[in-house]
């Protein structure tokens, strides 16, 4: 094998059937094993692959919140750093007595700094709070405290992991004890049948196709997108299971075992359903209306509302719970007015459900609106059907 980059003591011991590596680094080694350039190329590798494929988003106002507690204070505390690597980049040698054995003391021997073989998935942000502390004692020539810094360590946990998909799942893992954000478990959580749904959704859909919000939470006013990701998600379980519908484990892994026919029953309400009950889903499916309307058009028409989306979910599901033919309630919507600030008496269906107050510009989420609103809707549509 080649030279080895880091040559350190470690732990070595298994966790869910992969082999772990506990040790820890100093600072300058941390900096020496996560270069920043590559191929004479400059590559910040802490916003690039090393962090960005297996990890949120990065947010760069809490990264200086942590390099200015590191530069501010002596007694600074970072907890552990988790990395996967690829099990070629490594070489592991027990020490004389050890029995060789699964758990074992000996030096781990990292041979690799290519930019693939390594995935940080838990630490992004310290490890570049750590990077931009080093740089910026660097410029204001405060060469003790650089040098304190450098030799000072921080805990690592390496597993011997090289999938994305398993790194991902290992994050949201690891995060259940704390909050992470909600389109993050979306997204990385696959053991979820809804959040399967959605990423399916958002890839295949042609209403939804580049129109899902990966990166936050919910969608500002400013964005192209009509929904968040964890928002989907939600809403798909709506059209599944109701509004006030719950998903147990037993529930999910039905729907995980039946993915085929939970992806048809979603594409089928997106691309079939909400296009025949608003002409601004058709318009966007059809090209009349471009994306970068999106935000122009907010003002105009609630359609791109994520809470209005969710409510037409809910009107689906109770309406096909019935009938199938769901045509009666897709000409009621077509013809609602949803412009934001509509009163009573002017064909404000959503007005008149209770959802938005009159001369309103946004609608209520909260449980007991949705639901009378949803059954106020379904009853007016068939009333209308007979």
């Amino acid at each position: 094998m080649t030279a080895a980059v880091v040559t350190t003591p470690a732990h070595r011991f298994q966790q869910g059937g992969r082999d772990v590596y506990a040790f820890a680094l100093d600072l300058r080694t941390l900096n020496r094993l996560l270069p920043d350039r590559v191929d004479d190329r400059i590559v910040d590798r802490v916003d690039d692959r090393i962090v960005k494929d297996a990890n949120r988003p990065l947010t760069a106002s809490h990264a200086r919140k942590i390099q200015d507690y590191l530069v501010s204070r002596k007694d600074w505390l970072l907890g552990t750093l988790l990395l996967g690597i690829t099990p070629k980049a490594i070489e592991f040698v027990p020490y004389g007595g050890s029995n060789g054995g699964i758990l074992a003391l000996g030096e781990l021997r990292i041979q690799s700094d290519r930019i693939d073989d390594m995935k940080m998935f838990d630490g992004q942000h310290r490890r570049r709070a750590i990077k931009d502390a080093l740089n910026r004692l660097e410029l204001e020539n405060n060469q003790d405290r650089v040098s304190s810094l450098e030799s000072a360590s921080v805990p690592i946990m390496l597993y011997v992991e090289d999938s994305i998909d398993a790194l991902r799942q290992m994050f949201a893992d690891a995060s259940r004890t704390k909050t992470i954000e909600r389109n993050t478990v979306a997204r990385f959580d696959l053991r979820d049948a809804f959040n399967l749904a959605a990423l399916w959704l958002e890839e295949n859909s042609a209403l939804l196709n580049g129109r899902v919000e990966m990166e936050r939470a919910s969608v500002p006013r400013t964005s192209e997108s009509i929904i968040a990701i964890n928002q989907l998600a939600a809403t798909l379980k709506t059209l599944v299971v109701g509004y006030k519908g719950r998903v147990s484990k037993d529930l999910n892994d039905v729907y995980m075992l039946n993915s085929d026919d939970l992806y048809e029953h979603c594409w089928i309400w997106a691309d079939d359903f909400m296009p025949a009950a608003r002409e601004e889903y058709e318009g966007l499916i059809g090209g009349e209306i471009d994306n970068s309307e999106i935000p122009r058009l907010r003002s105009k028409t609630l359609a791109y509302n994520a809470t209005v989306v969710r409510l037409f979910a809910g009107c689906y599901h109770e309406w096909v719970k019935d009938d199938d033919d769901w045509r009666s309630l897709a000409k009621l919507l077509r013809n609602a007015v949803l412009v934001p600030g509509s009163g009573e008496g002017e064909g404000a269906l959503l007005v008149d459900a209770g959802i938005v107050a009159p001369g309103g510009i946004t609608p209520f989420p909260r449980t007991q609106s949705m639901t009378e609103a949803i059954e106020f809707i379904v009853r007016q549509a068939r009333e209308v059907k007979n």
